[in-house]
């Protein structure tokens, strides 16, 4: 070889050698003034699943975070110090002689591959795989170069602790888990920090394969899993951390894998919290929310075996919703009766609209209540035509189809008469009863007054189940509003704005007037029979609602406790077969209660406000009883609603036993009969017809009275009370009412007076018509001296 030759090679030799040795130090440099040039990124929210826990710190649930994976930030000093070592060691031996990049590992590295000719060993550092979690890039080689750069960034920023902590809580472990914490748990339903030896090595080598080798994909898996298990424990004996007995102890130790996580609980609940969380913007975590999980269990329990017992009748379905009144807390709450069911198990009937019936008539006595009226004042149960504002004529009957007379206030919603609430809806007004609804949580009635008219107080709005919870549970607490709440921490995972629950819709004299009516268990079987479900075995307060068509099936309880809602029905609005609220939705209401008190905890009761208290009076009238009145009952009342006078109605009355027709007082004392009766105002005289109640207008032939005309003409019809309506769109000349008398003796002309002006003459049968005119008007038949009672009507 001639000398010039090797002149030029061994310059190119010590050309390449300068490169050589140049390349990783322009490398460093390249990034030194890379990570020179950004910020280090921020480490301060790793990633974290939602983890819900019932009030006593069961976990009900755990949500997966943004990550799609579990996962459950801690601590360094939280997580197994074995757990520590073999991470280091199995992923970056020199972790704490690095700042970031090892470059030892690099150019070690680099050898090795450009020796193999293709790539057999990496050098990422702890460091540099959390760069990677927190700011993905590409695997290439600019890719790398981005990490390094992060990584020193990273390194300049934070201490060693803390980055060893964020890396064990963001590394993915497979299975679905991310950080140590989520890993521990889902692989061996265990905490980080109580990880044996044996299990921290399985864990440690994961996250190099964290889908394709964790022990519980299969079988295959599992024993991959158990040979890295192994290499990381020989790591761990070479670094000095363990020896070869504790090496051998770990290898040999049988781990216990939970196969099966656990299944989440009240699934509708918890769904309502997340989605609660998401509405408020808050993260994941640890959240204890106001349920019990044991309640629920056991609430879950009764509804299904409800649920089988009225399925033949077209119920599907049910929701239930229980309320800690003092805390206003849903402490149990159904949403279905299957979550997991095909057909509409998912649905959360809890939060469902449906109508609720007359559920709502409780509130609509309550503003009666509080607009002056009481449980003693009278209201007319007799049929009764309203014209609503879209020009229908609205005719209310009972559940029963009869009409009842005279009833009180008190008596009428126990019994929960539907025409004397549509009286008292109307005397209060359904804009105000709207607006109390509303203030006591429905906000489902989102539509103005004229939209529901007088059949609000019959339920033709819909409400959910948990709306009416608060709403009874605003009765139980006093008349203090209840908004429910979902977790124990205020302000957060609530349906709605956290409202004032200092706010008193509802006087604390009149909530105590409602409850003793809802409590009393005689009306309750007045109503619903003796062998109502209804008879729980303690005093509680219930309320029945059933919408049109038998669609949906209600009842509301509450104690000072607790409030209880149960819904029964069908999620698409089927009607069920004649399954009204007592028998859909009660016995279930009642297994509830007692389930709630237990007989060793009865509730408790307390004394009635002051002002409040108890005294007899006539059933009928609602005043004093006389001797005569044949029914009496103990009515709660404020003090200043006590009536002063003494019942004016029941009299008795001397009857000829051969006809049933007044004795005059010249009859003979042999044929003659004492009777009671009820000597009712005009407006209750067609129902008295009817009922057969009224007492004889007319004397006995066979002992007459001297004298005595004033009883012997009748007006049959129209009947006192009655309103009428002035239909539009028709001609006010063919709408009339026809005027019919009774005349005993028969005369050959009777007059017919309106408002004390003549208005016809007619012969037998004395039939007239008389064209309607809006206003209340008196109507009077005459024949000669003889004068009928008058009637008042009213036209609209």
């Amino acid at each position: 070889m001639s000398a010039r030759r090797l002149t030029l090679i061994k310059r190119a030799a010590l050309a390449a050698a300068l490169v050589m040795c140049a390349a990783p130090l322009a490398l460093v440099a390249l990034v030194e003034v890379g990570a020179r040039l950004g910020e280090a990124p921020d480490l301060s929210r790793p990633p974290s699943s939602t983890r819900l826990y019932d009030r006593h710190g069961e976990l009900l649930r755990e949500a997966v975070g943004d990550a799609g994976a579990r996962a459950q930030a801690v601590q360094l000093d939280e997580v197994a110090p074995a757990m520590v070592d073999a991470t280091i060691a199995v992923e970056d031996e020199r972790f704490f002689r690095h700042g970031g990049v090892d470059w030892v590992a690099v150019a070690r590295a680099t050898l090795q591959n450009l020796a193999a000719r293709r790539v057999v060993s990496g050098a990422s550092t702890l460091t540099m795989q959390l760069a990677r979690l927190v700011e993905p890039h590409p695997r290439t080689m600019v890719g790398k170069l981005g990490e390094m750069m992060v990584a020193r960034r990273i390194e300049r920023a934070h201490d060693k602790h803390t980055i060893l902590e964020q890396y064990l809580n963001r590394a993915p472990y497979g299975a679905g888990a991310i950080g140590v914490e989520a890993a521990a748990q889902r692989t061996f339903g265990a905490h980080a920090r109580n990880l044996s030896l044996a299990q921290a090595a399985l864990l440690a080598a994961l996250p190099q394969a964290p889908s394709s080798k964790h022990p519980l994909r299969s079988a295959t898996a599992e024993r991959a899993a158990r040979a890295r298990q192994a290499k990381v424990l020989e790591r761990l004996v070479e670094a000095g951390h363990i020896d070869a007995p504790a090496r051998d102890a770990a290898l040999t130790e049988p781990l216990a894998f939970l196969r099966e996580a656990e299944p989440p609980r009240a699934l509708h609940f918890t769904d309502m919290v997340l989605a609660a969380r998401v509405h408020d913007g808050l993260g994941g975590g640890d959240v204890t929310t106001t349920l019990d999980a044991t309640l629920q269990q056991k609430v879950e329990g009764l509804a299904r075996e409800h649920g089988r017992s009225v399925q033949a009748q077209g119920a599907k379905n049910a929701a239930v919703v229980v309320l800690d009144n003092r805390r206003c807390a849903v402490i149990a709450l159904v949403g279905s009766l299957d979550y997991w069911a095909k057909e509409g198990g998912s649905v959360n009937g809890a939060l469902a609209r449906r109508q609720p019936g007359s559920a709502l008539k409780p509130f609509t006595y309550a503003l009666a209540f509080a607009k002056g009226f009481s449980p003693a004042s009278v209201v007319a149960d007799v049929e009764t035509r309203y014209g609503e504002t879209d020009g229908s004529l609205f005719k209310p009957k009972n559940y029963d189809h009869d009409f009842h007379g005279p009833v009180m206030m008190g008596d009428a919603l126990g019994r929960s008469l539907n025409v004397p609430a549509i009286r008292t809806a109307q005397q209060v007004g359904v804009d105000e009863l709207l607006a109390l609804l509303r203030s006591l949580g429905l906000r489902s009635l989102d539509h103005d007054g004229a939209h529901y008219g007088l059949g609000l107080t019959l339920g033709n709005g819909e409400v959910t189940p948990l709306e009416l919870a608060q709403a009874y549970a605003a009765l139980a607490r006093g008349g203090r509003a209840c908004d429910a709440r979902l977790t124990v921490d205020d302000g957060q995972a609530q349906l709605h704005d956290h409202g004032d629950d200092d706010a008193r819709p509802i006087d604390e004299a009149t909530a105590d007037l409602v409850t003793h009516v809802l409590k009393s268990e005689d009306l309750r079987m007045r109503a619903f029979g003796q062998r109502t479900a209804l008879l729980v075995g303690f005093p509680v307060a219930i309320k029945t609602g059933t919408s049109t068509n038998f669609r949906d099936s209600w009842a509301a309880g509450y104690t000072p406790e607790y409030t209880v809602v149960v819904w029964v029905g069908d999620f698409a609005g089927r009607p069920m077969n004649q399954v009204a609220g007592a028998a859909g939705a009660g016995p279930l209401l009642a297994a509830v209660l007692r389930a709630l008190h237990p007989p060793a905890r009865p509730p408790r009761w307390p004394a009635p406000p002051a002002g409040i208290v108890d005294v007899e009076l006539c059933a009928e009238s609602g005043r004093l009883p006389e001797p005569h009145c044949p029914h009496r009952r103990t009515v709660r009342l404020r003090a200043q609603d006590l009536p002063t006078e003494a019942c004016p109605w029941h009299k008795v009355l001397a009857l000829d036993a051969r006809n049933g027709l007044r004795a005059g007082p010249n009859c003979p004392r042999a044929h003659v009969v004492e009777r009671t009766f009820a000597l009712l105002p005009p407006t209750y005289a067609a129902w008295q017809a009817e009922s057969g109640t009224a007492a004889p207008a007319r004397f006995s032939p066979l002992c007459p009275a001297d004298g005595v005309v004033a009883d012997a003409v009748t007006v049959t019809y129209p009947r006192g009370g009655e309103v009428f309506v002035v239909e539009p769109g028709y001609q006010r000349g063919t709408q009339s009412v026809r005027l019919a008398a009774d005349v005993d003796p028969p005369v050959e002309r009777l007059s017919w007076i309106v408002d004390g002006a003549p208005v016809a003459s007619v012969g037998f049968p004395y039939v007239a018509h008389w064209p309607l005119a809006e206003g209340e008007h008196r109507i009077e038949a005459r024949a000669g001296k003889k004068r009928s009672e008058p009637v008042i009507i009213r036209v609209e």
